[in-house]
């Protein structure tokens, strides 16, 4: 009697280890990814956390297709998602157009002065070929420089939000945010429907 009392137990046992075990499982696999705009709106408190976010790709860098821009609700929005060799180097050029989401580290691109700078140094001693290799218009409009033309009126541009940013928050530097990409998926038509 008593090993059958025993036995129910560790079947019993056994059935709520899996029944438990599915049900994370299933867990798991919902979805769980943010919006770029919640992302945005959060992103200093997770810088180095590693997150999932959802977002139109508006733009792969020609480059090889290492940086993928994500759109907010508001195209306005920008979010930069850099690749990793962890992913496979590089975004596939079919994800223009389509929602993704991407798995990823928050990380903080900080420009104060000494950045500045040094991009001024950097730009005064390249010749007129590397000077062509402006910023993508895409990438400006990530930094909120979209509608500003030269390399002078950027850096100056820098200038006055690092100097208003210090007098408002006592932060002599901007924070840019973006992802560093660990995978990521394209979203199907019925994926996007939900």
């Amino acid at each position: 009697m008593k090993i059958k009392v025993i036995l129910m137990t560790v079947v019993a046992a056994a059935a709520l280890f899996v029944a438990s075990c599915g049900k994370k499982d299933a867990a798991c696999c919902e979805k769980t990814a943010i919006s770029v705009d919640s992302l945005m709106a959060i992103a200093p408190e997770i810088v180095g956390d590693t997150i999932e976010v959802d977002g139109l790709c508006s733009h792969l860098c020609k480059h090889g297709g290492r940086k993928a821009f994500l759109v907010g609700t508001d195209s306005t929005i920008v979010l930069r998602c850099e690749s990793t060799a962890e992913m496979g180097g590089a975004f596939a050029p079919d994800c223009i157009g389509k929602t993704l989401t991407v798995t990823g580290v928050v990380c903080e691109n900080r420009i104060g002065e000494a950045e500045v700078a040094a991009m001024e140094a950097r730009q005064a001693a390249a010749d007129s070929a590397a000077r062509a290799h402006e910023a993508c218009a895409t990438e400006k409009k990530a930094q909120g420089q979209d509608s500003i033309d030269t390399f002078e009126d950027r850096m100056a541009d820098y200038r006055a939000k690092i100097a208003a940013r210090a007098e408002a928050e006592g932060k002599d530097y901007l924070s840019f945010y973006y992802i560093k990409a660990i995978s990521y998926t394209v979203d199907t038509p019925a994926e996007q429907a939900e």
